[in-house]
């Protein structure tokens, strides 16, 4: 008779436990496993990308193999840059590729392999956090000047600023004017990026318009050009909402 009544407050248990337990799961208890805030780094990589191929060099250097080093340089001086990658014996039509932390200014370097006495190509960008830089073909000069043969190309993933889309404006389904892109450095560091919007759509939007990029918004800059400006781009494929 004991067994039996122990056996019945058992089921009784479990049964108010398995009601307790979809009251919990079903009744709008929101349960938070993780921060919503937004924080400007939208899933930005650690590391950053630099890629490229040596299409044609000086003479002298022809059929050489050659050192490319991504030199580090911050607060405008050269003197306190940081080697942070290096590629050896690359040839000419091959393509390097050099992975670091590399914002928020690089020196990109080439020297002969066998003689890193002095450079034979050199050239410096901005970098944006966890952004990945294509030169695509580059020749180098006899005046040791690193030049693209097109575009340099930048994709990188940021949120719109506080004061983000001021200057955008929205007709005949393309955007123009500018937005301020915040994008956080390795999760404290904050950089602003200027994206001119010149003639620019949102992928997917077939109307696209400027309140889509409110404050706070993440989004992602493909294939965007390096301009001469500092910390500025050209948005050239459609921008990506995250």
């Amino acid at each position: 008779m004991y067994a039996k009544t122990r056996a019945s407050a058992v089921k009784i248990y479990l049964f108010f436990l398995f009601i307790s337990l979809l009251a919990v799961s079903g009744c709008g208890l929101d349960v938070d496993f993780g921060g919503t805030g937004n924080s400007g780094d939208a899933d930005v990589a650690h590391e950053e990308t630099i890629e490229g191929t040596i299409k044609t060099v000086p003479f002298t250097y022809q059929g050489a193999p050659f050192v490319i080093k991504a030199c580090v340089v911050e607060n405008g001086d050269l003197r306190n840059c940081e080697v942070r990658a290096i590629e050896e014996n690359v040839f000419e039509d091959e393509k390097f590729s050099l992975k670091g932390n590399f914002d928020p200014e690089v020196q990109l370097q080439i020297f002969e392999t066998g003689d890193e006495s002095s450079h034979i190509g050199a050239r410096r960008i901005d970098i944006f956090p966890g952004s990945t830089i294509k030169f695509g073909d580059i020749d180098i000069e006899n005046n040791k000047d690193i030049v693209p043969k097109e575009e340099i190309e930048i994709t990188f993933n940021g949120e719109v600023d506080v004061e983000g889309n001021k200057d955008c404006t929205d007709e005949d389904d393309e955007l123009n004017g500018e937005i301020l892109i915040k994008i956080s450095a390795e999760g404290s560091e904050t950089v602003i990026i200027t994206v001119r919007l010149d003639d620019t759509a949102i992928e997917g939007e077939d109307n696209p318009r400027c309140d889509q990029l409110a404050p706070g918004r993440e989004i992602e800059i493909k294939d965007g050009e390096l301009t001469d400006e500092p910390k500025t781009v050209k948005a050239v494929e459609p921008i990506r909402l995250l």
